[in-house]
């Protein structure tokens, strides 16, 4: 009987090791958060894909970067962006991207990033809607994405009325 017993507990912490580990491997965006919610956002690696997406969906582009050193970047991704109702924001509005700073390092010389985390958001168009830096918690993330919706439907707005002007 004991000996069941010690088996049993030894095939447990066999058990709740592989799922830590999976968890941990499985990079920061599968992380849930606090258990909350399943969904997560289904980030593009490729910017260039994404860019084909946005014009297809008419969507501005929520470019991500953060790095695997970077302490707030994974706080960013796993309690504001891994909130269920910003998975939902996210996911409804945007073309979301997320990019890596070490390895993506021209688009961000490009797109000026220099401090980590950083949100870049872009219309089809390539146009600067927003750039944000630092880490934000989901109220203050969510303002500053109305705002780049706002700045894009603006855009949108002046190209359909100088376009009917010609």
């Amino acid at each position: 009987m004991d000996r069941r017993i010690n088996a049993l507990g030894l095939a447990g912490a066999i058990f709740v090791g592989l799922v830590v580990i999976t968890q941990v491997t499985a990079g920061p965006f599968s992380l849930k958060s606090g258990g909350k919610s399943k969904e997560r956002i289904a980030w593009l690696r490729d910017i260039k894909q994404a860019h084909k997406e946005a014009t297809a969906a008419n969507r501005p582009m929520l470019i991500v970067f953060g790095a695997s050193w970077c302490t707030y970047c994974h706080k960013l991704e796993r309690e504001t962006l891994g909130e269920p109702e910003m998975v939902k924001y996210v996911s409804g509005h945007f073309v979301p991207v997320h990019l890596d700073f070490d390895k993506d390092r021209k688009v961000a010389e490009i797109l000026e990033v220099t401090n980590l985390p950083a949100c870049v958001v872009l219309s089809p168009d390539a146009d600067l809607l927003a750039n944000l830096v630092g880490y934000m918690e989901e109220d203050e993330m969510r303002l500053s994405l109305d705002q780049s919706l706002k700045a894009y439907r603006n855009l949108q707005a002046k190209v359909t009325q100088t376009a009917g002007r010609k």
